[in-house]
């Protein structure tokens, strides 16, 4: 099944003046469902691609529920800040969730863990879902690395010594968390989402007084949001794919079928018959996800299996926010945003 996507564009003041850095899922979520959509079936990836799908649609379903305890905290107090990654001399460290106050810092390492989480001994934690069993890294000893290194970074940006806390969240309150043995201790670290304002409540009995200022705190968050390093997007590389490998043409809105034929200004469908005015926008969004923003006239009509130049040129003028160049080596700006 293909998908159906809502093409906005972003205006200020749309988020919570307190999230300083957003997840930016949803543009991962879209690009591998394009990929999906788009690469054949039975093509060697074809399936790595629908698992990654499967696993990242998890992965904002458990942020999401993350987000919620955290929505009733003190905006004034909290800066937050998602997916930070961060460079340093091992190379680069990735935090799920980091929340700044005056006080502390507070890294949030989410585990979207369904089924059954077995904590056993020497850090051995193993997962059992639909009766399979897989072990996993034990959260705690990789989120107190994180913080190892986020304490010595900001001590090498200078930052006054603010003192650091983890927590490692079971997203899905469907989860069951138990010791392999009575012997064995969970750490106090693992909590379940339901927990996790309440544990951020404690911490603010802890830790009662300011170690840093208001405009010490924005000059910290910013500086960790301008140092992000995101990895590498392009998706088709991930998946040592090419343009050509990729299924051509505009899908049908209504029934999926590909491809949609180009008839007097508008898309009809062969297979349901039916007509749209805009079936390009999703194909040309596809193009973005999966290639890239700069578009030529040439490739246009490739992706989008229409004949004559000057039909897509008036679409690609009516469609990009901007353009560079003459003639045939004209690139086109595609400038699709997605709703986080």
């Amino acid at each position: 099944m293909y998908h159906v996507v809502l093409i906005i564009y972003k205006k200020k003041g749309v988020f919570d003046l307190n999230i300083i850095k957003p997840r930016h899922k949803n543009q991962e979520v879209m690009a591998l469902r394009a990929l999906d959509a788009r690469v054949p079936t039975g093509h060697p990836m074809k399936e790595k691609v629908q698992t990654d799908l499967k696993i990242k649609l998890a992965e904002v379903s458990g942020e999401r529920e993350v987000d919620y305890p955290l929505g009733f905290l003190d905006k004034k107090q909290y800066l937050i800040l998602h997916n930070l990654r961060l460079p340093d001399n091992n190379g680069h460290f990735q935090m799920d969730t980091v929340l700044l106050s005056q006080n502390f810092i507070l890294i949030v390492e989410v585990k979207n863990w369904l089924g059954t989480v077995i904590f056993g001994e020497n850090d051995q934690v193993t997962r059992i879902y639909e009766g399979k069993e897989k072990g996993y890294h034990h959260p705690v000893p990789q989120a107190r690395t994180q913080a190892f290194r986020l304490y010595q970074w900001l001590r090498k940006q200078g930052v006054p010594n603010i003192p650091i806390e983890i927590l490692a969240v079971i997203s899905f309150p469907s989860t069951i968390i138990k010791p392999s043995s009575p012997h064995v201790h969970i750490p106090n670290e693992v909590i379940h989402n339901s927990n996790l304002l309440f544990r951020i409540q404690e911490l603010e009995k802890k830790y009662d007084k300011k170690v840093i200022s208001k405009r010490q705190q924005d000059e910290v968050a910013h500086l960790l949001k301008n140092s992000d390093h995101p990895p590498s997007n392009n998706i088709l590389d991930k998946y040592h794919l090419h343009p050509n490998d990729l299924l051509k043409g505009v899908f049908c809105p209504e029934c999926r079928s590909l491809p949609m034929i180009r008839c007097k200004r508008k898309w009809y469908c062969t297979q349901c018959h039916h007509y749209s005015i805009d079936a390009h926008r999703f194909t040309l969004l596809d193009y973005q996800l999966l290639i890239g923003c700069w578009i030529t006239n040439r490739a246009a009509r490739a992706f989008l299996n229409i004949s004559s130049p000057y039909i897509m040129k008036r679409i690609l003028q009516q469609e990009c926010i901007s353009h560079i160049g003459k003639g045939k080596g004209m690139r086109y700006k595609l400038g699709y945003n997605i709703m986080e």
